[in-house]
């Protein structure tokens, strides 16, 4: 494996085009025609590309004659002195890169060392209505060894889960409601058992390594909008409509009574949205706009709106999916790798597609190469074998 300028611009300009895709179809009523498990974890094969944006052996090279071959002359080509040897712009670029990696790994993982101390948690008490209500929900899991624990914050924050191995349930002491409790707790424990808290890890990861890349902050953000919806098909399934009402009412409700901008850690799974949607829920009813809607306006109406459009085995979904992994083998498989031909060599070279070659064999293991019938070298070796050898001087 190696990586190199054109293995990472040839990964950008491929996933980029899907990801403005994914972007298009998730924000708009498309979305309710796929299949939101398949149509997920296609996306986070695109995730993973982007975790490794390595040429492999299988790889074949695109040749491109326009543009590429400039900005691989500026960023590589081009050298400059900065106390020392020359450098090119690519290698700066790449020093900036880690560097940066660095000091946005050191936040995320301060972020989730600190979270007890910061968010001031305590263990709910284990005879307390949100452990006997967790426990009735996971009681249906049988197959799962996980164990839960809920712990409570008096910061005024959206309940969120967080944990690969040992899942972590964080309520605000404001939720006393059994009802909500148990359409909180239904939510999260969803998200852990749908691997959730993995893929908000992966792009927690992705945010970390591609920190300045701006379309990775929109793919985060519309696997996180995927992930939700995934979660509110399952948590609605097995509930009549008035039960699906009171679902939507309890995360709408949550949205509203938030305080803060910023309530949870990016590598955490929420039960509703933020500040922001909720007031992009209220603008979305006044406008009746369907075709952008917000995160939180979105689920609420495909909630009680049209649930049973939350397809699980939409044949769509399945086309979606290829096309998104379609897009990952696109990626491996093909680099775009700048073509110029010098000014010089142009001149100086020719094109035996082109012109009328041939060789005369001069009898004594050398031949002579002749172009429009004007001798140009002799060579002792044919260098080109499908081009005709003759005897003698053609008529």
């Amino acid at each position: 494996m190696s990586f190199t300028f054109s293995t990472l611009l040839s990964m950008i300009i491929i996933n980029a085009v899907f990801v403005i895709a994914l972007n298009q179809v998730v924000k708009t009523s498309v979305i309710n025609y796929f299949n939101i498990d398949l149509f997920l974890l296609s996306s986070l094969v695109i995730l993973l590309r982007f975790l490794l944006p390595f040429e492999f052996p299988f790889t074949v090279s695109v040749p491109v004659k326009w543009g590429l071959s400039y900005l691989y002359d500026l960023f590589v080509m081009l050298e400059i002195n900065i106390l020392g040897p020359p450098i090119n712009i690519f290698t700066i670029f790449m020093i900036a890169w880690y560097i940066g990696i660095l000091i946005c790994g050191s936040r995320l993982f301060l972020q989730f060392a600190t979270i007890r101390q910061r968010y001031r948690l305590r263990e709910a008490a284990p005879d307390s209505d949100a452990y006997a209500i967790l426990h009735k929900i996971t009681s249906c899991h049988q197959k799962s060894k996980a164990v839960f624990r809920i712990y409570i914050t008096p910061r005024n924050i959206t309940p969120f889960i967080y944990g690969i191995f040992h899942p972590v349930i964080v309520l605000p002491d404001s939720v006393h409601s059994k009802e909500a409790l148990f359409y909180i707790l239904s939510h999260e424990t969803a998200h852990y058992y749908n691997h959730h808290t993995l893929y908000k890890f992966l792009c927690s990861l992705l945010e970390v390594i591609y920190f300045w890349n701006p379309l990775v902050k929109i793919f985060v953000k519309e696997i996180n909008r995927i992930i939700e919806i995934s979660v509110d098909s399952k948590v609605i399934a097995p509930l009549e409509p008035l039960g699906r009402l009171d679902y939507s009412k309890s995360l709408t409700s949550m949205a509203r009574t938030l305080a803060e901008k910023k309530t949870t850690p990016a590598f955490t799974a929420t039960y509703s949205s933020t500040k922001t949607d909720d007031s992009r829920l209220n603008k979305s009813s006044k406008t009746q706009s369907s075709k952008k809607p917000s995160s939180l306006s979105q689920r609420i109406q495909m909630i009680i709106g049209s649930p049973d459009k939350i397809k699980t085995l939409a044949p769509n979904g399945l086309v979606s999916s290829l096309l998104l992994i379609g897009a990952l083998m696109i990626s491996l498989v093909f680099v775009f790798e700048p073509y110029r031909i010098s000014y010089k060599y142009t001149v100086e070279t020719f094109d035996s597609d082109s012109r009328n070659l041939f060789y005369i064999d001069n009898q004594d293991g050398t031949y002579d190469l002749y172009l429009d019938n004007n001798y140009c070298m002799t060579e002792s070796k044919i260098s080109d074998p499908d081009l005709p050898v003759y005897d003698s001087f053609p008529n």
